[in-house]
């Protein structure tokens, strides 16, 4: 894995966007990196076609909002200046704030690691809300550890220590999902921390077996579990050597047997691939992406 010198974290001001600066904060001093604030100031927020609706001055409008988030900032200053962290604070315009944001990160050339909580509220509101979410994951050059108020937290509020007991990998045995395989383990040996390999079947059973009362793909084929778990050992066992490493198959929606395995193993943390075979890699885009995002369980990074 390569060294994250850059730590980057979105914020609105809200209580909830700035729920994500903690856990940024504790990454750019775990990594010893620069932790960079942005603001997007996203013009024309309002909608244009309201009656009601009134165009500012370019000028004035952006020169308004970088004043009163240049503002705001101190706060977050203050916070990051406390734990040791090097700072600094950006301010960017844009007309979306997906395309703000990624604007940003390709012309800083070597953030490691983007830190985004998954709501917020106007200027930034619809950061990680739908098709924003996806724009942000699917074009980032780097991972996103996406987090959100009131899930499982790793990162204790009293003492802002991090413990990362258990992670949660799915994998559909594709090269992409195998792509985390290094932050992974980087992470695990940082925390000694459990790591739980997980794939689900997702196999439609024809009818005519209902009949029967074969409800399972593992009731049709009682050695499918056997072969799968011992093909994920192929895969990522040499990359993990070392680590406490657990396989689990489960058979269902991924999407929804990864939050039903992560609740069951009170997992802290997942790590999953942006991009997979069908299965795992398709839940990071479109209503899915949503589903397992915003309602997960804990906090994900997905690389």
């Amino acid at each position: 894995m390569s060294e994250i010198k850059k730590v980057l974290v979105t914020t609105d001001f809200s209580e909830l966007a700035n729920h994500a600066l903690p856990y940024a904060i504790k990454m750019a001093k775990t990594h010893e990196a620069e932790l960079i604030m942005l603001h997007a100031i996203t013009l024309y927020e309002h909608d244009p076609n309201d009656p009601r609706h009134d165009f500012p001055s370019l000028n004035a409008y952006c020169k308004e909002a970088r004043t009163i988030a240049d503002g705001k900032f101190q706060v977050c200053v203050e916070k990051a200046g406390e734990a040791g962290v090097k700072i600094r604070k950006e301010i960017v315009q844009g007309v979306s704030p997906h395309g703000a944001i990624i604007d940003f990160i390709r012309e800083e050339g070597d953030v490691g690691l983007i830190v985004m909580s998954t709501h917020g509220r106007s200027g930034l509101s619809h950061v990680l809300l739908g098709s924003v979410t996806e724009n942000i994951i699917r074009y980032a050059p780097c991972p996103v550890l996406v987090v959100k108020k009131h899930e499982h937290e790793f990162i204790d509020p009293q003492t802002g220590e991090v413990h990362i007991r258990k992670i949660l990998f799915p994998l559909d045995f594709s090269p992409e999902s195998l792509r985390p395989l290094a932050y992974l383990r980087d992470t695990a040996e940082r925390n000694k921390s459990q790591v739980i390999i997980y794939h689900a079947v997702d196999v439609d059973i024809p009818p005519i077996y209902y009949t029967s009362g074969v409800e399972s793909i593992f009731e049709l084929d009682h050695a499918l579990r056997e072969r799968i778990a011992a093909k994920m050992k192929e895969e990522v066992g040499d990359e993990l050597a070392g680590l406490e490493v657990h396989y689990r198959v489960g058979e269902g929606q991924a999407s929804k047997k990864i939050r039903q395995l992560a609740e069951e193993e009170k997992v802290d943390l997942i790590v999953v691939s942006a991009a997979g075979s069908h299965g795992i890699g398709d839940f990071l885009f479109g209503s899915t992406a949503a589903r397992i995002i915003q309602k997960a369980v804990c906090p994900v990074l997905i690389v």
